[in-house]
């Protein structure tokens, strides 16, 4: 009795049929972490920049009251510059904590998924972060449509500002990082080289020994 070695499987020369490359699942791997610290870093830096520029101007056609005044807002108040008086601050809604709060979850959530990639909680939190910074987004830019609505009863300019845009950018990239977190990136078990695995080997892989037998004219 003797065992014939088995053809070595033909499913890994086939395109699609193997395990992803090395160079992809590295790049699944180190992906989410990379994007969150971004994402992070400009919430953080849009959380004290210009959100909008607002330009009033006041008392149009009349030469006396005829001034124009320039609205800063930001995550945490408003700067008000009006010619020959000087620049006023006020505060506002604080919207700048919960973005500083989003930009923690982030890099917490860079962290674990660095460390442990893979993680259920590092792509939890990913996922928690780019959500809330996603709110908190929206509504600090529906502070921009409440100033462009006063349109209707004075003159008003609104300019989105720098802020706003790191914001919405830090915002994108996040969602990018939690919908990548979720991407297989590990590779099946399988055999290294399928060739040398079957090539000379009296049991098969599958470790079921076949038994064949000789031609029935060769038999005593």
């Amino acid at each position: 009795m003797s065992s014939s070695p088995q053809p070595p499987p033909q499913a890994a020369d086939q395109p699609g049929a193997g395990p992803p490359a090395p160079a992809a699942a590295s790049l699944l791997r180190f992906a989410p972490p990379v994007l969150a610290v971004v994402a992070a870093v400009m919430t953080l830096l849009g959380a004290f920049l210009p959100l909008f520029r607002i330009r009033e101007h006041l008392g149009a056609g009349q030469r006396y009251l005829d001034t124009q005044i320039l609205i800063t807002e930001t995550a945490w108040g408003h700067t008000i510059e009006v010619p020959d008086q000087g620049v006023t601050d006020q505060a506002g809604a604080p919207v700048g904590v919960p973005l500083l709060f989003a930009v923690v979850v982030l890099v917490a959530a860079a962290l674990i998924t660095f460390s442990r990639p893979g993680h259920r909680l590092g792509r939890w939190l990913i996922a928690a972060g780019a959500a809330f910074a996603a709110g908190v987004v929206s509504t600090a830019g529906t502070s921009g449509i409440g100033w462009s609505a006063r349109s209707g009863e004075i003159e008003v300019t609104v300019a989105t500002g720098p802020g706003l845009w790191l914001l919405i950018g830090g915002t994108v990239l996040a969602a990018a990082a939690a919908v990548v977190a979720y991407l297989p990136w590990r590779q099946p078990p399988g055999w290294a080289d399928p060739a040398l695995a079957y090539a000379d080997t009296p049991t098969p892989p599958s470790g079921v020994a076949i038994t064949v037998l000789p031609p029935e004219d060769e038999q005593p």
